[in-house]
């Protein structure tokens, strides 16, 4: 697998480990308006064998990103969403020129969700086209928690499947997901009280297509063990995950050595005024 395709293929896991804050409203947990920021810190580290008595093929990405949020008010079932990428930083191990991101720096997506996180539509602002951001924006409908149709309490768990069919370069992917969530009890937090909601993902992963003109295909599997903490008043006070993925790639009939990925993610609330 090309470095440039397992980067593109990274960047549509990135936004998995990620959530949002949520508020209670008339015994259930729903989204509130307002505007936060976050810092998203991920840590990719990539392992194959090479054979032949080669070293493996290791290395470690580093990315840093600050997104920020803004809900606005409920109007009926539907709430207006903003995302900005007000920066985002990537470094390296590998002796390879770094991914352009330019794009990226600054970019703003405009789109609508429901009360409990599902994002209908998220779209990059007007005047902004380029399949890179449409991209991202797919991403980033990962950003939210979906939350019960229930208030949080102990011992409440919920459920969430995703299937998606993104498209990496030449490669055709199908990717399926089934998250579990469960709120473990209440704890403190940098001085507060929080909810503990863990989570659990099964991942599986199919890609079909083409590399320097010869036929390619790409399958893995995985899961993502992750914990988030809640106020009682509905803000994030932030959250880790490890998302561990085995995949194979198979080139003319061919196949390759496995490749192993660990993707730790950290998302932290900038304090206001920061």
């Amino acid at each position: 697998m090309s470095f440039k395709f397992a980067r593109q293929f990274g960047l549509l896991v990135l936004a998995a480990a990620t959530v949002t804050p949520i508020a209670s409203a008339q015994g259930t947990a729903t989204y509130a308006p307002g505007k936060l920021h976050y810092h998203v810190l991920t840590v990719l580290s990539r392992s194959q064998p090479m054979g032949g008595g080669r070293a493996p093929f290791d290395f470690t990405t580093t990315t840093h990103e600050w997104i920020a949020i803004n809900v606005g008010a409920a109007a009926h079932d539907t709430l207006p969403l903003e995302m900005t990428v007000d920066s985002i930083r990537i470094t390296s191990t590998l002796d390879a020129p770094p991914p352009d991101t330019k794009i990226y720096q600054g970019a703003k997506f405009k789109g609508t969700m429901s009360p409990r996180g599902n994002i209908y539509a998220l779209q990059p602002a007007a005047g902004t086209s380029d399949a890179r951001l449409d991209a991202f924006a797919r991403a980033l409908k990962r950003f939210l928690v979906p939350l019960p149709e229930k208030a949080l309490a102990a011992g409440a768990s919920w459920a969430d499947t995703v299937v998606e069919h993104p498209r990496v370069n030449t490669i055709d992917i199908t990717s399926s997901s089934v998250t579990t969530y469960k709120v473990a009890g209440d704890t403190t937090v940098q001085g507060q009280h929080a909810w503990r909601i863990d989570r659990f993902t099964t991942i599986a992963q199919l890609g079909k297509g083409t590399e320097a003109g010869q036929p390619l295909e790409i399958s893995g599997s995985g899961t993502i063990t992750g914990v988030h903490f809640f106020t009682a008043s509905g803000v994030l006070l932030g959250s880790q995950s490890t998302q561990r993925t085995d995949l194979m790639e198979k080139m003319n009939e061919s196949e390759g050595a496995p490749i192993q990925q660990t993707l730790k993610s950290t998302v932290e609330l900038i304090p206001s005024g920061s």
